[in-house]
């Protein structure tokens, strides 16, 4: 949500099995449909969307994990560059449920239930 189509391809080229809502047509799926398939699917969320940190913070039932995206530049090269740092930097946290929360200077990561 919020995230381009490009960083979907950017991702798949990268070796990652990223797929973008809008490559469904699911455009409007609502956020709890979402995180569903997320988890059905045992994806990552990567988003724009801070909804998703809320919801996951107060619902226990439903654990998937998200990079929620807190940068004020929204370019395939912005998003791509704070990835590859998170790569870098998280590598071995990115198992279980987590939210990662990426600003324009720094990466918070909080395991899952909070």
């Amino acid at each position: 949500m919020g995230i381009a189509q490009s960083v979907a391809l950017w991702l798949n080229s990268q070796g990652h099995n990223a797929v973008h809502l809008n490559d469904e047509n699911l455009y409007h799926l609502p956020d709890t449909l979402i995180i569903e398939k997320a988890i059905a699917e045992n994806r990552i969320i990567l988003t724009s969307d801070m909804d998703f940190g809320h919801l996951l913070a107060f619902n226990q039932s439903q654990m998937v994990s998200v990079i929620q995206f807190r940068t004020s530049v929204f370019t395939l090269e912005n998003i791509r560059t704070k990835l590859e740092h998170l790569f870098e930097t998280f590598s071995n946290q990115l198992e279980g449920n987590f939210i990662i929360t990426i600003e324009d200077s720094r990466i918070r990561h909080r395991k899952l239930p909070i």
